[in-house]
This record gives structure tokens, C-alpha cells and sequence, in this order.
């Protein structure tokens, strides 16, 4: 009688445990290889790396030729955005950062369902320069694979539930549930993601910063304006080129307003032009609330003070 139990336990488990996403096509940006010649890899090579971890046991199912088609199945496109070599105090290689972006393509009754995952990883160059910098370049590639891989179950997982659950699991402990679950309310036009927006900008990763960002945008956040300038303090001038655009196509008073104070007043040259182009933008989209003047957070960037 137990043992019936307790295999009725483990079928109930079993039953809980969401089913593989079935991936008919895995393809690999050819060109995105060329600048990353550490890696020494062919575009069929790199494609076999991400294809052996499609398996059941991460969420997947490769199918063959013969299955192509199949309800809700994925296209999954690699490319390989950077390779870069950081060097030690003494000007030899000692760390190689891989980063990979991974597009997700399904076909859905509402239409073409998109999602777009980015990954880092850093390993530390051992031995010979030109071997070490390989072995150490493939060893954080394959660090970014397993990341993506496991990005995509738990976003694919996340676009099959309501929105209910998705609220719910933006208070998840795991944090990937929860950044998955704040896409999928972003691709929804949820506005409940707002709030777990909001939070990842105060976090350290740049990526995330960044897709956070990329979901207020979406969302047309204008009540997070007063936290995307604050993340300006100590900002390199290029993280404040995209933070500029990405007020400018949010819009408001207050972003308008920091906005004209930056193309008046910022030290960078490219910043100040970045804070014009984006005022243009915001007047052709409709986006502004009102005369520009002087922001009351223009202090908060660096070099930005009135001219």
C-alpha cells in the first residue's frame, strides 16, 4: 500500500513538470564567427555544441526531419556577439570574455512570438598565450551555452502562463523566474511588470540593466523616469547615449526636462548631440509634455551642469 503511494506521488511529480519545448530548427550567425577567431570553431561545429543541450533533461527536444512542424515549436538562432581579451598589469592575456546572443522564434495563433536572450561569461587565461586564450575562450563559450539554454526553458516556460502566475512569480526566489516573468508581462503590455523593472535597474549586471531598461521603454514607463536618471550617476558616456534615447522615447515633463538640461550642459559632446537627437525624436513622436526648462535631477549626471 505505501509502495502504491509513493509511486502515485512520483507519477503526480512527473505530471507537474512542464514538457520539453520541441526545437525544429537550431542555426548559427556565420559571420558573428569571423571576429571571434580565439574560438576556432566552424559555424556546423558551434551549431553541434548548442544542439547536444537541447535534451529532455533541459527542458528540450531536438526534432528531426520528419517532425518539423510540430504545435509550438521553436527556432533558436545563435550568434556570438563579442570575444574580448583582458589583459593583467604586465600587458599579457589574462581573462577572455565570451558574450552570445540567442533568438527564439515560435509561431503562435496571434502571430510570430519573439524572444531575445544575451549572456557573458569571463574564464582566466592559463598557460601558453595563444592556447591559454583559446582553452580559456571555449571554457566561458561553454559557460554562455549552458546560461542560454537554461534561459530559454525558463522564458519559454513563462510565456505559457497567465498572467495571474506571472504576477505571482515576480516574487519568486530564483531570479531567472522572475526576469522571465517580467517579459512575458512586458510582451503582454502588462504594466505590472513595471515595479520588477524598476528593481533590476538598481542591479549590477549590465545586461540585465539593460533589458530592464529595453522593457520600460516597452512599456512607456513614464513613473520610472525619475529612477533611469538616477542610474546616470557615474555612467560612462556611451551607457548615457542609450539611457538619453531611452528617456526620449519614453517621454514625459520630467524626461524632457532632463533631456534639454543635458543637451545644453553635459561635457560630452556626444552626449549633448545623443540629448538633441532624442528632444527631435520626442517631438516627432508627440512624446513631450511641455516647454523644455531645466531639469530639477540634472545634477545627477555626470558633467551635467548648466551652460
Amino acid at each position: 500500500m505505501r509502495t502504491a503511494s509513493v509511486a502515485a506521488g512520483l507519477l503526480l511529480l512527473a505530471g507537474c513538470k512542464p514538457p520539453p519545448h520541441p526545437v525544429e530548427r537550431v542555426e548559427v550567425v556565420a559571420a558573428s564567427l569571423a571576429e571571434a577567431q580565439v574560438l576556432a570553431l566552424t559555424p556546423s561545429q558551434l551549431q553541434s555544441e548548442l544542439s547536444r543541450r537541447l535534451v529532455p533533461d533541459r527542458g528540450f527536444k531536438l526534432l528531426d526531419s520528419r517532425s518539423r512542424g510540430e504545435e509550438g515549436a521553436v527556432r533558436l538562432t545563435l550568434e556570438v556577439d563579442a570575444v574580448q581579451e583582458q589583459t593583467n598589469a604586465s600587458g599579457l592575456p589574462a581573462m577572455e570574455e565570451v558574450t552570445a546572443s540567442l533568438g527564439i522564434r515560435r509561431s503562435t495563433e496571434e502571430g510570430v512570438e519573439r524572444i531575445a536572450l544575451q549572456a557573458s561569461r569571463t574564464q582566466a587565461v592559463e598557460g601558453d598565450a595563444l592556447e591559454g586564450r583559446q582553452e580559456a575562450a571555449r571554457r566561458a563559450l561553454d559557460q554562455v551555452l549552458d546560461r542560454l539554454v537554461k534561459e530559454a526553458r525558463v522564458h519559454l516556460d513563462a510565456r505559457k502562463r497567465d498572467d495571474a502566475r506571472l504576477v505571482k512569480d515576480l516574487r519568486a526566489a530564483d531570479p531567472l523566474v522572475r526576469d522571465a516573468a517580467a517579459a512575458a508581462l512586458v510582451s503582454r503590455r502588462n504594466r505590472a511588470a513595471i515595479p520588477a523593472l524598476v528593481e533590476r535597474l538598481r542591479g549590477d549586471d549590465p545586461l540585465e540593466v539593460r533589458r530592464a531598461i529595453g522593457g520600460l521603454v516597452e512599456l512607456q514607463a513614464r513613473e520610472a523616469v525619475p529612477e533611469l536618471i538616477e542610474i546616470s550617476r557615474g555612467k560612462d558616456p556611451g551607457f548615457l547615449r542609450e539611457l538619453v534615447y531611452a528617456l526620449g522615447a519614453i517621454g514625459g515633463e520630467e524626461a524632457q526636462a532632463y533631456l534639454y538640461t543635458m543637451s545644453q550642459g553635459h561635457d560630452q559632446p556626444a552626449v549633448r548631440d545623443a540629448a538633441r537627437q532624442a528632444l527631435e525624436e520626442m517631438g516627432r513622436h508627440g512624446h513631450r509634455g511641455g516647454p523644455p526648462g531645466p531639469s530639477r535631477n540634472a545634477s545627477l549626471a555626470p558633467g551635467g551642469s548648466a551652460r
